[in-house]
């Protein structure tokens, strides 16, 4: 249940460069970025992987995802973006959700807008 929480969260990690003044080349998803964390409702999993965010608002990721005191299992997910603001939505085949972002040196988190405790994302721009 919580794999298929991460899938479908990560689909909200597609953010581009768009035509709201809120966004620019520092506060974009496009390129390549490491999957360095991931909170489910407080619970935080050990992560590992690449997500990359094209220009055509689509994106893809791989990787593992493990909580504690159960096995790794493998994340594998795709989907298209819209963003809105400092808002991004993500859809993929699981469905859509909206995130919040916040951006800071070379991180961004994205917070679920969701009752607390919300689901968080962090990644890292891989320097590659």
């Amino acid at each position: 249940m919580r794999l298929a929480a991460l899938v479908l969260s990560l689909g909200v990690l597609a953010l581009a460069c768009g035509d709201d003044d809120t966004t620019g080349p520092e506060n974009s998803l496009v390129g390549s970025w490491d999957l360095v964390g991931f909170t489910d409702e407080g619970i935080a999993a050990t992560t590992t992987g690449t997500v990359d965010f094209r220009q055509d608002g689509t994106f893809e990721g791989q990787g593992a995802v493990a909580f504690p005191g159960e096995p790794a299992e493998p994340l594998v997910i795709q989907g298209t973006y819209q963003m809105t603001g400092s808002d991004v939505r993500l859809t993929t085949s699981d469905g859509s959700l909206t995130w919040s972002l916040q951006f800071s040196a070379s991180q961004v988190v994205l917070t679920l807008q969701a009752p607390p405790p919300s689901s968080t994302i962090t990644l890292r721009r891989r320097s590659d």
